[in-house]
Order: C-alpha cells, then structure tokens, then sequence
C-alpha cells in the first residue's frame, strides 16, 4: 500500500521503478481516485492513464510538466541469473525466479523449479534483483549432499 493519499487534483509522478519508460518524468493530475486505480489527466490534454495509487508518488515541487526524471540505468542481467522479484503489483510469488530473456527494460523469466511451462514475458528490470550466485552454488551443493 502506498504511504501517500493522494486527493482530487494532486499532481503526481509515475514510479519510474515500476512503470514503462514512456510514463518518466511525466507530471499527471489526479482527476479521480476508484477503488482500485487512480485516474488521471495528461498535462496537455493527451490520453489519460489509469494507474493503481500505489504506483504513484508526490510530483517535485520544481517539477516542470515536461521535465523527465534521472533514470539510473540497471546493468544487464545474464542468461540463468537467478533473481527475486518486488513490486506492488507482481501477483506472482515470492520464490526465486530465472531470467530466459533480457530485453533491456524488460525480461522473461520462469520461477526456478518450473512453473507447468508458465513464463512471465515482460517484467521490467527495475523490479528484479539478482540472487548472489555465490549463494545459489552453496545452495544446490547443500542440496545435493543432503540427497546422499
């Protein structure tokens, strides 16, 4: 849930970690808040967007309408990595995953042990943060000795 109640009118910003890259940097205006998303208005009239509230934060108050945000640039995951995945919206379990795919801003991944052939095709990479392989190896080897 989100820290933040936001009212009619706020001015707000998309979470650039869990949003797509076109939605950065831009300030929206809370026309009117449903039970489920948060509806808002373009700053110049464009198509709106429907947002659930926890996606949300408090527009900078030396934020232009126009002004995109900083983005920090995560590195490229490998093939195989494994990785945990966090987001207010990610309904998929919190079991470690595997990355198949790296797209740049987003990747396919599958949950480690298979999931009956489910795949999870577009996850952005912000949500992502990789196991430490060193742990993972220590992991399957005490696996492994204990099925001896």
């Amino acid at each position: 849930m989100s820290e933040h109640q936001f009212q009619r009118g706020d001015r707000v910003i998309c979470n650039p970690d869990h949003v797509a890259a076109r939605y950065h940097g831009i300030v929206w205006t809370i026309d009117r808040i449903g039970p489920v998303n948060a509806f808002l208005t373009h700053p110049h009239g464009g198509v709106g967007l429907k947002v659930p509230p926890a996606l949300l934060l408090p527009a900078p108050d030396d934020t232009d309408t126009t002004a995109a945000a900083a983005e920090v640039v995560p590195l490229p995951l490998e093939l195989g990595a494994v990785v945990t995945v966090a987001s207010p919206t990610w309904r998929g379990g919190t079991d470690p995953h595997v990355v198949l795919k790296d797209n740049g801003d987003t990747l396919r991944i599958v949950r480690l042990g298979g999931a009956g052939n489910r795949y999870w095709p577009k996850i952005p990479r912000a949500w992502l943060t990789e196991v430490n392989p060193d742990r993972v190896r220590a992991s399957v080897a005490a696996i492994a000795r204990e099925s001896r």
